[in-house]
């Protein structure tokens, strides 16, 4: 940002950006609630204290699903047109997950009631 964009920040705002930073990880794609085996490199912009990735969810553009493995800390640049830009998401993987099965528990649950009712 320029120097005349900084000044149309409030200082609150300010002290956030300046606390944020570009990190390059490795995410592997959720496909229909799957982990696929290959890893690809992604890039997003993470609080430094909030630097956790592993099981933690992203998202991309399109709304595809990533899940985090690691923080690549090589100190060299990086090609960002090779890297998937992507967002943290609220959830982790085990929350997302739990939440798909709990439907699938009770429908087998109401099966099972059912069969040694009759």
């Amino acid at each position: 940002m320029k120097v005349t964009q900084l000044t149309l920040l409030d200082e609150q705002s300010l002290k956030e950006l300046k606390q944020t930073q570009y990190v390059v990880i490795q995410v592997q794609e959720l496909k229909n609630d799957n982990v696929l085996p290959e890893k690809q490199q992604a890039i997003v912009c993470l609080k430094s204290s909030d630097m956790k990735i592993k099981g933690e969810l992203f998202d991309d553009y399109l709304g595809h699903h990533f899940v985090g493995c690691t923080v690549i800390k090589e100190s060299r640049e990086y090609d960002t047109k090779l890297q998937i830009p992507v967002f943290k998401l609220s959830t982790n993987i085990q929350e997302y997950l739990n939440n798909k099965i709990i439907p699938i528990v009770n429908a087998l649950d109401q099966k099972r009631r059912n069969y040694y009712a009759n």
